[in-house]
């Protein structure tokens, strides 16, 4: 299953579809304060999905032969991107497209403990 924002194109359909929604669940609790105040939560979790969706993610990646590393991008395939540019000229770190994933805190920690 794709994420959210594994593309731009992935990126803007669900930013548009999470305003879209946002925007329903505030006119429908506009007239009944009771409606408005069960509905608070939800338009506040999508608020807050619709935040991380659009914002920068760190994202760890492998290299083909070994290795690791992390870059700043709002979507998988910019990190891609962003990270096949930075090592385009070396000839050992080859980037594994496959390995792309959003940082976790758990994975950045596992991934550290290399270092040790």
């Amino acid at each position: 299953m794709k994420n959210l924002f594994e593309t731009k194109a992935d990126l803007r359909l669900n930013v548009t579809r999470l305003k879209n929604q946002i925007k329903a669940l505030k006119i429908s609790g506009k007239a009944d304060p009771v409606i408005k105040s069960t509905l608070a939560p939800i338009v506040l979790e999508k608020s807050e999905v619709l935040e991380y969706i659009s914002s920068n993610k760190t994202w760890n990646f492998n290299f083909q032969v070994s290795g690791w590393n992390s870059i700043v991008a709002k979507t998988r395939e910019e990190a891609i991107k962003l990270a096949k540019k930075k090592y385009a000229k070396s000839k050992n770190l080859q980037v594994m497209e496959s390995s792309f994933r959003v940082a976790t805190e758990s994975d950045t920690r596992a991934l550290l403990s290399l270092f040790y």
